[in-house]
């Protein structure tokens, strides 16, 4: 969470700063960025090395479980300074303008991580078997492929990017502005993990099939969510460096694109999973009863989830004009004030289905107040809503 806003923070201030012009204010946050990813990824491994059992227990791990769950996260924790930079480089080079390469960077620790899980696993010639802990090592070497595409790409002179030793020492300023911003983010994915801590503790006081489904019905929203954070993400830079620009026109038909583009996802996973909730539950378990009740809290669990898609969007919006206190409320206020005091009272009131409803209530809200929001925001910085730039 915290590498992944420090990497939407800097995008954010970068994108604005070449807009307006200022390129060596860019490349002094790109450096003290990947500063800050190396050192937040050292912070955190020696947390966790420090106190793994502890740790591990706090999560849930006992038995049979902690012995492997050590050996797996003593090998990330070792290098997560790894993971902390990849996701924050990634964010730079979109931010300067080049999401083919953030991507290829991305398939090219996937694809690593893929093929030699099942090598370092289970072994293959002379590679030894080294089980759950070979599924961290190609996991970390995953994350050194990526990276090294984001070095062939910065040291063949592609990048937009002029790199000065002196640029890496941390400043305040630096720091001050992206975390401004990219607090919003750190926010956003702390909170999810409160809401699912606390939606779990809930369905499983009404019995392990309805903990069961709350499981697969996440899983199924993080799939949908995915593309839309990627569309606000790849939204972001282009927001930012038109508004440093002072390119208004511009930005508003970003936005409406970038808008519409979510809100038609949305439908369209919307309407999957309305007319073919049976199809969709059956593909993770095929008991009647747990079908039975899947279908149920499918749909209602997604009966505004179209609207939650645009609103991520112009949250992200928000972040990409360095406006730090709408971005932080927006990005939050699904989770921190609809959807915990929906978790808590819903259920009180309703049973079982309070809790499912929880969700959509939440997502009605959201939408109201970033509406209001984007609308006032829109009329103050005189931004027109408009699908073409002339």
């Amino acid at each position: 969470a915290v590498s992944m806003g420090t990497g939407v923070g800097a995008a954010s201030f970068i994108s604005r700063s070449f807009g307006a012009g200022k390129p060596e204010i860019a490349n002094r946050c790109a450096c003290e960025a990947i500063t800050l990813a190396i050192l937040i990824g050292a912070l955190g491994g020696m947390i966790y090395l420090s106190n793994l059992e502890g740790i591990l227990h706090f999560f849930g791990a006992t038995g049979a479980v902690l012995s492997p769950a050590k050996k797996y996260l003593s090998i990330l924790a070792s290098f997560a300074f790894l993971h902390s930079a990849f996701i924050v480089i990634g964010n730079l080079i979109r931010a300067e303008g080049s999401p083919g390469m953030s991507g290829l960077a991305v398939m090219v620790s996937a694809i690593t991580n893929i093929i030699l899980d099942p090598i370092f696993i289970f072994g293959f010639g002379p590679i030894p078997r080294m089980e759950v802990a070979g599924a961290a090592m190609a996991t970390v070497v995953g994350h050194t492929a990526g990276i090294c595409v984001f070095l062939y790409y910065a040291l063949t002179g592609r990048s937009a990017y002029k790199f000065n030793f002196r640029n890496f020492f941390p400043s305040k300023y630096i720091i001050s502005e992206i975390y401004r911003v990219g607090f919003a983010s750190i926010f956003r994915m702390g909170a999810l993990a409160v809401v699912m801590a606390l939606a779990s503790t809930i369905a499983a006081s009404f019995g392990v099939i309805q903990l069961a489904v709350l499981g697969v019905v996440f899983r199924l929203a993080r799939f949908a969510f995915m593309p839309t954070m990627g569309l606000g993400q790849g939204m972001l830079p282009l927001v930012g460096f038109n508004f440093g620009a002072n390119r208004k026109e511009r930005v508003g038909e970003v936005v409406v694109k970038a808008g519409m583009l979510g809100l038609g996802w949305g439908l369209f996973c919307w309407l999957i999973f309305m007319i073919f909730p049976a199809q969709v539950i059956s593909v993770f378990n095929s008991d009647p009863r747990f079908i039975a009740e899947g279908v149920r809290t499918l749909r209602i669990f997604v009966l505004l989830f179209f609207a939650i898609q645009l609103q991520i969007i112009v949250s992200f919006f928000f972040q990409g004009i360095g406006k730090a206190i709408p971005s932080l409320v927006l990005a939050s206020a699904r989770q921190v004030l609809f959807l915990i005091p929906g978790l808590l009272i819903l259920p009180r009131l309703f049973g079982v289905v309070g809790l499912w409803m929880a969700f959509p209530v939440a997502d009605m809200l959201s939408m109201l107040l970033t509406l209001i929001w984007i609308g006032i925001e829109f009329r103050n910085q005189g931004l027109p809503f408009q699908l073409r730039y002339a």
